[in-house]
């Protein structure tokens, strides 16, 4: 019997162990497939190659001097207005410029440094040093030095240093300016992938670096000595796009030498180490200009070319050069002077540099173009090397708050989007195609395989869109279907086997794709710079995405016979491509289901990203006219399923109903509330519930005023029943006792009965009856702390309403309130006058003589600038609950008035008080 029962236990074990091994092999099975190479070896990136390089723009074929100076002042035109100044940069371009002159220090035997700093634009500074010849008269040279990506060193780079020596050495003024993201500005908000985030904001994040040389040249000319017929400018590497980009367009500098730092958008293409950052590959330069044209511009101003033979990092002479001198050299005969235009390549060291060779040969251009009469400057380089300075020596003062990349797109963020006034959903699908430079998609599938497994038939395609692209997808099917879900997914198709399978098992038809930089489509070689360049040449990651799966809906309904299809991703950047192709094509798409989407193209700032994590979530202009809630309007809200909802989402998507003029007080009042109700779509009830209190002096004020309905759709949809009240009010008098008298404990009393009202109708309105909070402003903040602190109190409590129900409430938010009536009148001189009836009304009526250890938590708001009610009576609050033991935090918000709702313009307190009463609201 024992042998007979250890067998079955035995033959059990090994089918349990066969079934556990079938069942985990499936998902195995499904992610090799999932997962089967579809495209040839570096497939997206000859691609990418190829779509790029027939839009980098050829030099135009000119006959004469006035051709090309027409042709030269459309391209610079068109470059500084389009892709310089767009947005706010154009404000920034005629705002009137800043210089604080600083401390003077000492340099060598025949110079000194000065200290300064200069306003690039409002609120951002750039230090720079300006070495000064001792003996000056006259007009002399002036020369911008520039620097590259000397993250550490900065302006203070031991080759940097000698070059502005040698300079002022030979009589010159030169001035050392930093580098924004570098030296002193080497901030995590300068990195230059952040100067993206302004471009999602529509402003040009460009413009911080042009202004910023331009500003330069500025200092430098207004010197009393600057010679405005020689100004030159120089630099290295990043440097050397300064060099070049500020040469070409600012017809002031008339000397230019760009050391090693750009080549031709065509041989960026292909030659990868050339790929440039953020700067040198501008949102739409190539529409107007390749670098080839800014090199010509400099015709006829003398021009010298250097590239170092072996360069370890980019801009290799033997390739870069070429191209460059081809376009210019030309243009340079038109005007005779041929011996204008200069090359130097430097072979000792040879690497990425600008040592002695590639400086002297700056001198020789300096001699040959800036010696006065019968007095030649020196070529060879004069020693210094005793004379340079540490970096601490070189540091210049700053402003604390200087502004960055980073912060500027927040500030420009919080206005936006500002969408055009009765647009219909057709402009503003013409508006986003736009935006993100949407085409049509013709999508043309080749099968590459095929085969079954049990009872899953799997093919694999090769989807040609439009001749430019190849996605690879694979498609799943387990009985015959007229539904097709499209799935793609941040992490690429292969991360995408248990989603597949619950598809499948749905009845779903499943196609996996990897779109444009997704998955198996991801560029091989430096793919987000590859992805710069795309939108360099006028084009958008994001479109071209968003097209190819509105192209492949198609293709799915025309070729594959698809009644229906959907799209389904996982993930913020392939859940916005999917947002924006059901936006642009909602007849292509019948539905969409986003995974982890953002609610909000603000956290992409909020987040701090930048273009190297995500190049199509930095798509120009986007979140100047289209937030996510209006990608999702245009899409057919009723159309979009949001997986798991974050908070954000459920924020920005929620529709709150309100229902208006409730009455609560009973028979013979006239005062009402309006209760905002969360969207059940979002959120599940129970819901926790705040009463909002209105402010007015207790002798003004509504339920329904700006501030009031800010704070309860705000809440509301945070999921929130929020019950703004109105109570009774006094007539108005000039004395704030004669207009409390009037009304205390009277409008006290109201506020407590809207706290039982909620309690009273919990069922109805879906509130969690042991959750309820208050906030309020000015006179609102005092009800609505004096409510926290006299919970139940039998004096204080209403005799009618709902008796049976407690006005306790267990968070509140005053803000700006008065809580203690006495030292109130005494700042503003009233005590000594008040009667002794008046002192004990000020007495009663103040949260400080109340509070209790069983107070509520509190989150106390004032404004550094509020005049009408001192901060000192939330600091006076602040104290006396700390010392009652009662949890509480006071936020100071710097620069607000008396009175603001949850979103001043000088901080976003949402998330702060949403927080708060999370904390202490949601169990």
């Amino acid at each position: 019997m024992i042998n007979q029962r250890l067998s079955r236990f035995c033959v059990f074990c090994c089918l349990l162990a066969l079934s556990l091994t079938t069942a985990t092999a499936a998902e195995p099975d499904l992610k090799t497939l999932l997962a089967k190479p579809i495209l040839e070896k570096d497939q997206p990136w000859k691609e990418v190659q190829a779509f790029i390089a027939p839009k980098v723009p050829g030099m135009p074929e000119v006959s004469s001097v006035a051709e090309w100076e027409k042709t030269i002042a459309r391209i610079r035109k068109d470059v500084l207005n389009k892709v310089v100044y767009r947005g706010e940069a154009a404000k920034w371009r005629d705002s009137k410029p800043n210089v604080v002159w600083l401390e003077t220090i000492a340099g060598g035997p025949e110079y000194k440094i000065q200290k300064l700093r200069l306003e690039a634009l409002p609120g951002l500074w750039v230090p720079a040093l300006l070495y000064i010849p001792n003996e000056l008269s006259g007009k002399v040279p002036v020369v911008m030095n520039v620097n590259g990506h000397d993250r550490k060193d900065g302006k203070a780079a031991d080759y940097k240093q000698v070059r502005c020596i040698n300079q002022a050495k030979r009589g010159m003024l030169a001035l050392n300016v930093e580098w924004l993201g570098m030296g002193q500005l080497g901030t995590p908000g300068f990195t230059h992938y952040k100067m993206n985030q302004l471009d999602l904001c529509g402003t040009s994040g460009l413009a911080p670096h042009y202004l910023s040389m331009k500003r330069g040249l500025n200092v430098l000319l207004s010197h009393p000595n600057a010679d405005p017929n020689r100004v030159a400018v120089a630099g290295l590497s990043g440097g050397g796009w300064q060099t070049i980009f500020i040469s070409s367009l600012d017809e002031r500098v008339t000397l230019s030498n760009p050391v090693a730092g750009y080549s031709s958008f065509l041989t960026r293409v292909y030659h990868t180490k050339d790929l440039g950052d953020s700067e040198q590959t501008p949102n739409d330069l190539a529409l107007y200009a390749d670098y080839t044209h800014l090199t010509a511009m400099r015709a006829p101003r003398p021009t010298l070319l250097t590239n170092n033979s072996k360069d370890n990092c980019c801009f290799e002479s033997g390739y870069a050069q070429p191209p460059l001198l081809k376009a210019a050299f030309p243009i340079y005969q038109l005007y005779d002077k041929e011996d204008n235009l200069q090359k130097h390549v430097n072979d000792d060291p040879g690497t990425h540099n600008f040592l002695k060779d590639n400086r002297e040969a700056l001198y020789r251009m300096l001699s040959a173009h800036f010696s006065d009469p019968g007095k030649p400057l020196p070529v060879k380089e004069i020693e210094c090397d005793a004379e340079l300075k540490s970096f601490d020596e070189l540091k210049v003062e700053l402003p604390a708050n200087n502004a960055d990349f980073h912060s500027l797109a927040l500030k420009l963020s919080q206005n936006l989007p500002r969408p055009a006034k009765k647009s219909s959903p057709k402009k503003q699908r013409e508006s986003l195609k736009k935006i993100v430079h949407s085409s049509p998609a013709k999508v043309t599938g080749a099968e590459v395989g095929q085969k079954k497994e049990d009872n899953t038939t799997i093919t694999f395609w090769k989807l040609n869109v439009n001749k430019d692209w190849t996605v690879p997808a694979v498609q799943f099917s387990r009985k015959p279907a007229k539904s097709t879900t499209i799935v793609i997914a941040d992490a690429g198709r292969q991360s995408l086997a248990a989603t597949v399978e619950q598809l499948l098992s749905q009845g779903e038809n499943v196609l996996a794709v990897d779109p444009f930089y997704f998955g198996e489509s991801k560029i091989s070689q430096r793919d987000f710079l590859y992805g710069l360049l795309v939108a360099a040449v006028g084009e958008r990651p994001l479109g071209i995405q968003a097209d190819q799966l509105t192209g492949i809906a198609e293709w799915l309904k025309q070729d594959q016979g698809q009644s229906t299809v959907q799209i389904q991703s996982a993930g913020p950047r392939s859940s916005l491509i999917t947002l924006v192709a059901a936006a642009i094509k909602p007849e292509a798409i019948n539905g969409v289901s986003l995974q982890n989407s953002y609610g909000s193209l603000k956290e992409i700032l909020e987040e701090d990203k930048a273009v190297n994590q995500a190049p199509e979530l930095f798509c120009f202009g986007l979140l100047k006219e289209f937030d996510i809630k209006d990608l999702v309007a245009l899409a057919g809200s009723e159309k979009v399923t949001f997986i798991e909802p974050s908070e954000r989402v459920k924020r920005e998507l929620s529709h709150v109903t309100v229902k208006k003029d409730v009455s609560y007080l009973g028979e013979g009042r006239t005062e009402k509330l309006d209760l905002y109700l969360p969207d059940p779509k979002f959120q599940k009830g129970p819901y926790p519930a705040v009463v909002i209190i209105h402010g007015g002096g207790w002798h003004g004020g509504d339920k329904g005023a700006r501030r009031e309905i800010n704070i309860g759709t705000n809440l509301a949809k945070a999921g929130y029943v929020c019950a703004s009240i109105n109570y009774r009010l006094a007539k108005k008098q000039s004395k704030f006792t004669d207009n409390l008298k009037q009304v205390w404990p009277g409008h006290l009393q109201d506020c407590k009965t809207a706290v039982r009202y909620l309690r009273k109708h919990a069922d109805q309105y879906q509130v969690d009856a042991k959750h309820i909070g208050a906030i309020g402003g000015s006179a609102g903040g005092h009800l609505v702390a004096m409510l926290a602190v006299t919970g139940d109190d039998p004096k204080l409590e209403p005799n009618a309403q709902y008796a049976d129900f407690s006005s306790r409430i267990q968070a509140v938010v005053p803000m700006y309130g008065a809580h203690d009536l006495t030292t109130l009148a005494k700042s503003r001189d009233m005590l000594s006058s008040f009667t002794e009836a008046e002192k004990e009304l000020s007495r009663q009526a103040s949260a400080v003589n109340y509070i209790t250890k069983d107070d509520p938590p509190f989150l106390i708001l004032h404004g550094t600038k509020d005049a009408l009610v001192p901060v000192e009576q939330s600091e006076l609050l602040a104290v006396a609950l700390k010392e009652g033991n009662i949890p509480t935090e006071l936020l100071i918000i710097e620069g607000a008035p008396h009175s603001f709702h949850l979103q001043p313009k000088q901080q976003d307190l949402r998330p702060t008080v949403i927080g708060f009463f999370d904390r202490h609201l949601k169990p």
